[in-house]
């Protein structure tokens, strides 16, 4: 039987218009997508769709199976020739190993003259445990990934044996969110300046959706990431970047009734923490300033 875990929830949505009725039945297409989403079938559900569904499945499989040996390749103005040839003949060997998965080469691997791994992304139904094979850094993401703003920026310059389809972003990124990210790098850069490119990349990238700019790649968030790293005063470029976000969100409203309690939040550890009082005042001055520029 054809493994469902080749198929994508959201996708098929998509495309039901496609292949309803020409392929399969309205009611058929509702056993597809209770068996992808694991709910039970009763008896008489279970038989129709192993005589039917399943065998329309696997012929469709076998009629479009040469797909996994083709790669689909994003960005490729950006990669260095020799790593995209180096990349394909990796994904063509892993997809014998990991069949029927989405498997995506993506990283710094190629676009930078140096680098320290090769990130191989293997796109399944469950979590699992990451793993290295010599320089190959296997990582697992779960489907939910498809519609994050992460996965928007990280196929970009990708090279991947399935074509992907663009899905709206759906991640839980808020303003609530976004102002908790910013004290938590702001508190990283002073306590743990060496280990906050992660959450320096995730602002970046929820700076973006909040401002409704485009959604940089992987290699224009690496140079975004490098120069507040460099910079003599990264607290100052951060800040500015915290406060055009907030601004550029037109979340006015949420704004004038989330600052003014974090405000006063911040005040009364001040008063408490004396020893980290240069820390909350910046905070505080800074949503001063976009309260004052968003009444403006």
């Amino acid at each position: 039987m054809l493994q469902l875990e080749n198929l994508n929830i959201t996708h098929l949505k998509q495309i039901k218009s496609s292949i309803v009725p020409t392929l399969f039945t309205n009611h058929q297409f509702h056993l597809i997508k209770k068996k992808l989403t694991n709910q039970p079938l009763t008896p008489s559900e279970r038989n129709e769709f192993s005589r039917a569904i399943s065998k329309r499945l696997n012929a469709i499989y076998t009629l479009t199976n040469k797909q996994t040996n083709n790669t689909f390749i994003y960005g490729q103005e950006k990669i260095i020739p020799s790593r995209l040839k180096q990349a394909t003949k990796l994904l063509k060997h892993y997809i014998r190993k990991f069949p029927h998965k989405h498997l995506l080469v993506s990283g710094s691997f190629l676009y930078n003259k140096t680098y320290n791994d090769i990130d191989i992304f293997i796109i399944s139904k469950y979590e699992k445990e990451d793993f290295k094979e010599k320089k190959n850094h296997f990582n697992y993401l779960t489907e939910d990934v498809y519609s994050s703003a992460f996965f928007n920026s990280l196929h970009k310059i990708s090279i991947s044996n399935r074509e992907i389809i663009p899905h709206p972003i759906t991640d839980t990124i808020s303003l609530d969110t976004f102002i908790s990210l910013y004290q938590e790098l702001l508190n990283d850069l002073t306590q743990n300046p060496h280990s906050i490119k992660h959450t320096l990349r995730e602002f970046l990238l929820q700076s973006s959706y909040l401002s409704n700019a485009p959604i940089p790649d992987s290699q224009q968030l690496k140079h975004q990431t490098e120069i507040i790293l460099k910079t003599k005063k990264p607290t100052t470029l951060l800040k500015n970047i915290f406060i055009d976000t907030l601004l550029f969100s037109k979340k006015t409203s949420e704004i004038k009734t989330t600052l003014p309690k974090l405000i006063r939040s911040y005040q009364e550890l001040s008063n408490e923490y004396p020893q980290h009082q240069s820390h909350y005042q910046h905070i505080i001055f800074t949503f001063k300033e976009v309260i004052n520029l968003a009444n403006a």
